[in-house]
């Protein structure tokens, strides 16, 4: 016999969900900021770019650290996009 349930959880701290993420092996976290991505890339308004913005500036050294260490294996072509992105901005 099995029993299947199903738990809803309302309050996972950051550090609960960091756990979870770093316990995945690459092609889940990878498949987690596609998650993200398909999630928010709808957002109303200035939405994830927005989000992305504060995200940012709420971000301590170790965050920072942890985003340009990601953003440095990114191919060359949209490390490119970023830069004109940010040239337009």
């Amino acid at each position: 016999m099995s029993i299947a349930r199903t738990i809803q959880i309302n309050d996972l701290t950051s550090d609960e969900v960091a756990m979870l993420f770093t316990n995945m092996d690459s092609h889940g976290q990878a498949r987690f900021f596609a998650s993200v991505w398909k999630i928010a890339k709808d957002w109303p308004g200035a939405g994830w770019c927005q989000q992305s913005s504060g995200i940012v500036r709420q971000s301590n050294s170790d965050a920072r650290e942890a985003i340009r260490t990601l953003a440095s294996h990114l191919p060359a072509e949209d490390l490119a996009w970023i830069a004109a992105a940010g040239a337009d901005a």
